[in-house]
């Protein structure tokens, strides 16, 4: 597994969550990529062993890290919600 896959699946989470929020901005963007690059970097870790991911960059350690990211980027924001609420 390796920081670029962890960049990419980050990254288009990132981009997704925009668009679907409806945040064009760039700093929601940042937010947005950074949370989910954490999310898909400690599910990535996490989750190596369990589904036995190779090392690199793979189709499946994408899918799972973007997934993985999509989890927490959910959390952060209901959490966010909850505060401002």
């Amino acid at each position: 597994m390796s920081i670029f896959t962890w960049l990419l699946a980050g990254g288009l989470i990132g981009w997704a969550a925009c668009l679907y929020m409806g945040t064009p901005n760039s700093q929601a963007f940042a937010f947005n990529a950074v949370v989910a690059t954490v999310g898909a970097a400690v599910g990535l870790w996490a989750l190596q062993s369990t589904f036995d991911i190779a090392p690199g960059l793979n189709v499946f350690a994408v899918i799972v890290g973007a997934a993985c990211g999509t989890v927490l980027l959910i959390m952060v924001h209901f959490v966010r919600r909850r505060i401002m609420a």
